[in-house]
């Protein structure tokens, strides 16, 4: 009679189940929870018909030219006024963008994982946190844009692996700008140019790499060259046409169209104040030049001198504290229980320049923005929430190209609204601000 060992016992032996499922990939919202909670709300409708004319479903203005200037005299009897004159305004006009995001599952994944004998979670519920997080993160890499729809674009100096695997690495892009703007199983357009083309095609990214800045797709990138932009699914690709983000807004310069203003003929009033550090780090001399260019923006005695949200990417905050690493020594006097022989600090910076620093993976490389918030405004359509099919229900059947109800089921967050700028004098960005070497 032989020994009985583990593999005749094996029919009887209990499987063990972790008691959580562990989220492996990231979400980002920096800039959306700043905006969302200390922006202006406004509720807005969509454009609409006034007679024959559109009209906008939203405008904002500002007076945007001084109304007179002085003059001399002899005040013994001549002309008080030469040339009198008055303010001028101007609005911005804009439309909300609708943006939704559907989740698909069957009614059998549904009756497996129902109750706590079957699965270790219910499918909706559970579906229904983890989506939200994503279409956050959707949002947030619209607020990050610059009004076309691009999440990114693909650097020049990335690699396009075209079809060099199979299923969810079937092709891949490795040394993308801003992954962390991307979400798994997103679909997206190549564009050449923005409002240019699509590129043909349907591509789906299966995986995001955020520490790698790479993204996996399970769909060949026939066609697609380094420089094109990475839209989101169903944009136009025409500047203006999707939600304006920051770097929309955040622009130097005289030529275009800002919320349908033109820049040339209202000269540096739309124009925000930049400083290009033209590859260097950013330094804490720059808080005093960001100062003076506040001071020539806003005037001498603005309160709004010292207000502002410093809004960048991590590495730059990392590159903020390795200065004061190389620069300061550490106190005995720091007190708190802190070991005055350990001069590394977990977190990153809170702030620069005496003003909160707010970071995000999805902020655009190389850049920081002076947000001053209570000038900005959310016009929203309809917050996020549930989409009600009917009478209430946020879960409805999925039906198939011939029009037949299948087992599957799918809900759908929403959102409509757009992001406004109210005044872009107020405030600054900087560009081309290199950073400490990561990895």
């Amino acid at each position: 009679m032989g020994v009985m060992n583990e593999a005749a016992v094996e029919s009887i032996e209990l499987e063990q189940v972790g008691k959580e499922i562990q989220l492996l990939w990231p979400n980002f919202r920096g800039l959306f929870n700043l905006l969302d909670k200390s922006a202006k709300k406004t509720n807005i409708a969509n454009t609409t018909l006034g007679g024959d004319t559109p009209r906008s479903a939203w405008r904002e203005s500002m007076l945007i030219q001084g109304a007179s200037g002085i003059n001399v005299g002899t005040g013994d009897g001549d002309a008080i006024t030469v040339n009198g004159t008055g303010s001028k305004t101007a609005a911005f006009s804009m439309a909300p963008v609708y943006v939704f995001n559907t989740t698909v599952y069957t009614h059998l994944a549904e009756l497996a994982t129902e109750g706590a004998e079957r699965g270790v979670e219910s499918i909706t519920k559970t579906e229904m946190k983890r989506s939200v997080k994503q279409f956050y993160n959707g949002i947030e890499s619209l607020f990050n844009g610059d009004g076309s729809g691009a999440i990114d674009q693909i650097p020049n100096t990335a690699v396009i692996n075209d079809s060099t695997g199979t299923g969810d690495e079937t092709s891949s892009i490795v040394g993308v700008s801003t992954a962390a703007a991307f979400v798994d199983q997103q679909y997206v357009q190549f564009f050449a140019a923005e409002s240019g083309s699509p590129r043909a095609g349907t591509f789906k990214v299966s995986y995001v790499d955020v520490v790698n800045q790479t993204l996996y797709f399970s769909t060949a990138l026939t066609g697609v060259s380094n420089g094109d932009y990475i839209m989101v699914a169903g944009a136009s690709g025409a500047v203006g046409s999707s939600v304006l983000g920051v770097p929309y807004w955040n622009t130097a310069g005289y030529v275009g169209t800002k919320g349908g203003l033109s820049l040339a003929q209202y000269p540096s009033r739309l124009s925000t104040p930049v400083i290009n550090l033209g590859g260097a780090q950013v330094t804490p001399s720059v808080v005093q030049r960001a100062r003076v260019l506040l001071s020539r923006a806003l005037g001498d005695d603005s309160d709004e001198l010292d207000n502002g949200v410093w809004y960048g990417r991590p590495e730059q905050a990392a590159t903020i504290a390795s200065q004061w690493y190389t620069t300061l020594i550490s106190q005995n006097l720091e007190g708190g229980g802190i070991n005055a022989t350990d001069r590394a600090r977990k977190g990153l910076p809170e702030t620069f320049g005496e003003r909160t620093f707010v970071s995000s993976n999805t902020a655009k490389p190389g850049r920081i923005d002076l947000l001053f918030p209570e000038k900005w405004a959310i016009g929203e359509l309809c917050p996020v929430r549930l989409y009600n099919f009917a009478s209430g229900a946020v879960v409805w059947p999925v039906m198939n190209s011939s029009g037949q109800i299948t087992s599957a089921k799918q809900f759908v967050y929403e959102w409509g609204g757009q992001l406004c700028n109210l005044a872009p004098r107020h405030g600054l960005f900087i560009t081309n601000a290199s950073t400490i070497k990561l990895n």
